[in-house]
């Protein structure tokens, strides 16, 4: 590659990757949030209805990598900023969290927007609550340091080594200091505020729901709108607890994958705004590639991207090559292959292909169906974990179910792997598979 281009996307005038999967920040990032978000017209609706009403709590969830913060975090930025308080980011809840440490870090987010928002005042809170907030942050940051505290003595505030006792810290002391800036934050102009927590879905069933027990009245603080974020699995989670599913404002809001229609004005947003000084944007693909990645991946915004920036970080160019279906099918297959297939023996392949077609399996179904032992399957499984060619999906038990990631599904990109579309929607992935085979074992 010429040395003159460090970042390949100079070469198509761009100033970055366009095909990052980071959520649309609500403050900063290269694309305004407010251009860069498209469609969800209906969940856009539901969710400006729901705030205003002198606080709500309510779930959005969908599958890994639809775009859900990004929706999140859109709503909040299109609510007017003179009645909303809002954070600067979400919130990343942690499993390991009591209600204690939710409510602690909740109020830290709170400081941090106060402390580095602009045209907020500095008397936005008054002195004695700004104080008291501060020493809370202290604590939070001591024990993300895993430092010792003695909560009857902590240091003084951040930057200050003066000893102040401060009471013993419960949730509910905790909830009637939160109430207590709600209401400062309301004197200052705001009507609500909308707090946004992800990171639910990494979270076990039991401890899911232990959370929101203790966090239960907390949440149902007037004038605050709680938004969590989790899969598929979290409202399964949380209507099986009565006392919290009772509270919750709305119904569960579920996010799908984005239209392919949608999908390629989101790319060409992102393209049009991109484009660095003085360069003029070259598109970097044709739109089939985009339908056949869609396709690949039912839609799932994640993981087209990131096959996108495989198929770019993978061609070594000099020139802006325009990638089409021909050269993306080549440029992953054989980052495939590279990757995994060529450093597996038959058998292993044999079971990789049987988890691609299962879609989620165990050793055991496994080895009865390819008449192995299951603890010859296992140091196969052991093996595609170590090469990142396997997921363990969920547990049962003691009894792992296994999953491809996204990337494995590269190998049926094939080149030679074609059919017309008609032909393509009889075809199973299962026979797929066994082309792919066929072509490999040749």
């Amino acid at each position: 590659m010429n040395e003159e281009y460090t970042n390949i996307w100079e070469l198509y005038g761009l100033k970055t990757n366009p095909f990052f999967t980071e959520p649309l920040l609500l403050f900063g990032g290269e694309i305004d949030l407010r251009i860069g978000f498209v469609g969800r017209e209906e969940e856009v609706r539901r969710l400006k209805n729901i705030f205003g009403s002198g606080g709500s709590r309510v779930i959005v969830y969908g599958d890994v990598g639809v775009g859900k913060t990004t929706l999140v975090n859109y709503v909040r930025a299109i609510m007017p900023s003179n009645t909303f308080f809002t954070p600067l980011k979400e919130i990343a809840v942690q499993p390991e969290w009591n209600g204690g440490d939710f409510i602690l870090n909740t109020l830290a987010s709170i400081y941090y927007t106060i402390k580095r928002r602009a045209d907020l005042s500095k008397t936005f809170l008054s002195s004695e609550l700004m104080k008291k907030l501060e020493l809370l942050i202290d604590i939070v940051e001591r024990k993300d340091k895993n430092i010792s505290l003695n909560i009857g003595a902590v240091g003084g505030g951040i930057g200050n080594s003066t000893t102040i006792n401060l009471p013993n810290l419960t949730i509910h002391s905790l909830q009637i200091f939160f109430e207590q800036i709600v209401e400062e934050i309301k004197k200052a102009g705001f009507k609500e505020l909308i707090l946004h927590y992800n990171n639910l879905d990494i979270f076990e069933a039991q401890n899911l729901q232990k959370i929101f027990n203790s966090i239960r009245d907390f949440i149902q603080t007037k004038d605050v709108n709680f938004i969590f974020i989790g899969d598929l699995a979290v409202p399964q989670v949380i209507n099986q607890m009565k006392r919290v599913s009772s509270i919750m404002s709305d119904s569960s809001v579920y996010i799908e994958n984005l239209s392919l229609e949608n999908l390629k004005k989101l790319l060409d947003t992102r393209i049009n705004h991109l484009s660095a000084s003085g360069l003029v944007p070259v598109k970097p693909y044709e739109d089939v590639v985009i339908s056949k990645l869609y396709t690949l991946y039912d839609g799932n915004l994640r993981f087209i991207l990131n096959s996108l920036s495989t198929a770019f970080n993978e061609m070594v160019v000099d020139t802006p090559l325009i990638l089409n279906s021909e050269l993306l099918m080549k440029v992953l297959s054989e980052t495939s292959k590279k990757r995994w297939l060529n450093r597996l023996t038959d058998l292993e392949r044999d079971v990789l292909f049987f988890i691609l077609n299962e879609g989620e399996t165990t050793n055991k179904k496994i080895a009865t169906s390819l008449e192995k032992q299951k603890q010859n399957i296992s140091k196969i499984t052991n093996k595609l974990l170590q090469l990142n060619a396997i997921k363990i999906k969920k547990m049962e038990g003691k009894e792992k179910y296994f999953s491809v990631v996204h990337s494995i599904k590269w190998i049926l990109l094939d080149k030679d792997i074609k059919a017309n579309k008609k032909q393509k929607e009889q075809i199973s992935i299962e026979k797929e598979i066994q082309q792919v085979l066929k072509l490999w074992e040749k």
